[in-house]
């Protein structure tokens, strides 16, 4: 039987060769298969993906929408507390202005009459009505922390402010030109040292002394008047220490608010009880809406890639029986070597251009050319 095959013609070889191609054809279809087995197996990814992507994007949008509603409800009533707190407050302290002017107004009365008291006394005395100023006290009868202040930072900027002043005055303007500038701006300081010096002496005397006890009796008024103030000052500030607003009469105020706050926990319950519906019901319906909607597009992917891969089991197993009947048929006598498509190929062209008349003559050609 093998020596006969060996003695076969090109036909034998066109049969080899045709179901070589057969077994090679089914391999190509088996790797086009594999091929869109992968896509397929991406598509089907990319699609749950993008359903998944779905379902998230449309429930974080309805949940944010819930969320707006309530936010913006929230939003109003804090606006509206904080305008009636504002009104309150406003109204408060117009109330308590009006308690202080109240309780504080015999000494707002006395201070009146005192600065009238005062007046009066300086006109009748012909005392100057400059006298009447802090100022004045304070260069001039020192008796306050703040009026010695005064008084040191009055010699301060006299002694070295001024003289400063005219010495640079009279070096860039004055006597610019003058040969004799610093002479000329000596005496410049000087003089205004002795003018200030004279002024302040002369107010000593022909002021101070000649008024002292009028002066002095201004003192004692303004003392008064000072202490007037400063019993004012801790009566305002008791006031505003006090806690209890009941006599302030800002009942409206208050009841407003409370109604407010009411609505504010009314509107918080409903946003929690929304969210709890949202979370418990509504975002399943979202979920099955879409998934109602693009479900069936991927189970029939998925049932096509079960249809593929059931072909590409048929498909590999034609290829096995296949390849095993090559291989019992052909592998045996012609060799494993020789049981491809291109040496087959090779053979029959050998056969075909007359170089060998049979199979066995075509494979020793094909060996004895070095192939």
């Amino acid at each position: 039987m093998l020596e006969n095959v060996f003695n076969e013609n090109v036909d034998y070889l066109y049969q080899v060769q045709t179901d070589l191609e057969a077994v090679e054809q089914l391999k190509k279809e088996l790797a086009e298969y594999k091929n869109q087995e992968k896509n397929l197996k991406k598509a089907i990814v990319a699609e749950e993906k993008s359903i998944q992507e779905e379902i998230t994007q449309t429930i974080r949008k309805r949940k944010n929408e819930i969320e707006k509603v309530y936010d913006s409800q929230i939003d109003a009533n804090k606006n509206k507390n904080r305008n009636v707190k504002a009104k309150r407050d406003r109204a408060k302290l117009k109330r308590v202005d009006e308690r202080v002017s109240i309780e504080t107004a015999e000494l707002s009365e006395e201070n009146r009459q005192l600065h009238v008291e005062m007046r009066t006394l300086f006109k009748a005395q012909h005392v100057p009505s400059f006298c009447l100023s802090k100022l004045f006290y304070a260069l001039f009868m020192p008796k306050h922390i703040w009026e010695i202040l005064v008084l040191f930072l009055t010699i301060i900027l006299t002694y070295v402010g001024v003289p400063s002043l005219m010495y640079i005055l009279s070096v860039n303007v004055f006597f610019k030109e003058s040969k004799q500038v610093t002479f000329l701006c000596t005496l410049t300081v000087s003089l205004t040292l002795f003018i200030l010096g004279f002024i302040y002496i002369l107010m000593l005397n022909k002021v101070k002394i000649k008024y002292y006890d009028t002066l002095l009796e201004g003192c004692n008024m303004k003392d008064k008047v000072a202490a007037n103030k400063r019993q004012m000052k801790a009566i305002r500030n008791k006031i505003n220490k006090d806690k209890d607003d009941s006599v302030y009469g800002l009942d409206k105020y208050d009841n407003k608010l409370a109604e407010l706050d009411e609505e504010l926990n009314q509107i918080s319950r409903e946003k929690q009880d929304a969210m709890t519906l949202f979370e418990t019901e509504t975002k399943q319906l979202l979920t099955n809406e879409v998934n109602d909607r693009r479900l069936g597009k991927l189970e029939q992917m998925k049932a096509d890639l079960e249809t593929m891969e059931e072909q590409m089991t048929v498909l590999d197993e034609d290829i096995q029986n296949s390849s095993l009947a090559i291989a019992n048929n052909y592998g045996a006598i012609l060799g494993k070597d020789f049981c491809t498509p291109a040496k087959v190929a090779d053979l029959i062209s050998l056969m075909e251009d007359g170089t060998a008349d049979t199979v066995s003559e075509a494979i020793a050609a094909y060996k004895g050319a070095g192939r």
